[in-house]
């Protein structure tokens, strides 16, 4: 990540537009490491980002420097809406969907730590080899719906199935996720037993 000096902040606050990209090519692909972190869907952590420098360059006025901590904390305050309001418009499938947001939730409010990498690092191969597990359909089904966030309609029709046999797919991958993940100590599945 290449950092922006104070006075590149200062024709921001101008509008200068090309001070405006130099900002937006130093940090973007930082910012989209860290929404994806978060969102697990490039796709979506791209949007993200974007939307975070739309609103800075609307109240680039306002912008100070330094100013990068600001720009990663409107992204993870981006993500935590985005998470918010995935949950409110899905009816969630089971305890362990709604753990699965509550985690991610938690790990963008959560102060970074030195473990804090590690432990996610843990949690990801972990989650990522007990999906690599699933029956293949039902993996392929899962990971459209986890990873490329499609939905039950998207997914049926790709697969050339029912939005119900997608519904029961996803519900069986978790079922299967969460037997195997059970022995996990995290937080996660605190809320589970």
């Amino acid at each position: 990540m290449q950092v922006v000096n104070e006075k590149i902040i200062h024709q921001i606050n101008k509008g200068d537009s090309r001070a405006f990209e130099e900002l937006y090519n130093a940090y973007y692909v930082y910012l989209c490491a860290v929404a994806t972190k978060f969102v697990y869907v490039p796709e979506i952590a791209q949007e993200v980002v974007n939307d975070v420098f739309l609103r800075v360059w609307e109240n680039r006025s306002t912008l100070v420097y330094p100013c990068s901590s600001y720009l990663i904390r409107a992204v993870q305050n981006r993500c935590l809406n985005h998470l918010k309001k995935r949950q409110l418009e899905e009816v969630s499938l089971s305890d362990v969907e709604d753990n699965l947001i509550e985690f991610q939730k938690q790990q963008i409010t959560q102060d970074e730590h030195p473990l804090s990498f590690l432990e996610n690092k843990e949690f990801e191969e972990t989650v990522n080899r007990a999906i690599q597990k699933l029956p293949e359909k039902c993996r392929e089904i899962f990971e459209q719906y986890l990873y490329l966030n499609l939905s039950y309609d998207e997914i049926a029709s790709l697969n050339k199935i029912t939005p119900s046999t997608v519904r029961g797919q996803v519900r069986i991958a978790l079922a299967k996720l969460k037997e195997q993940l059970r022995h996990f100590t995290l937080s996660f599945f605190s809320f589970v037993y």
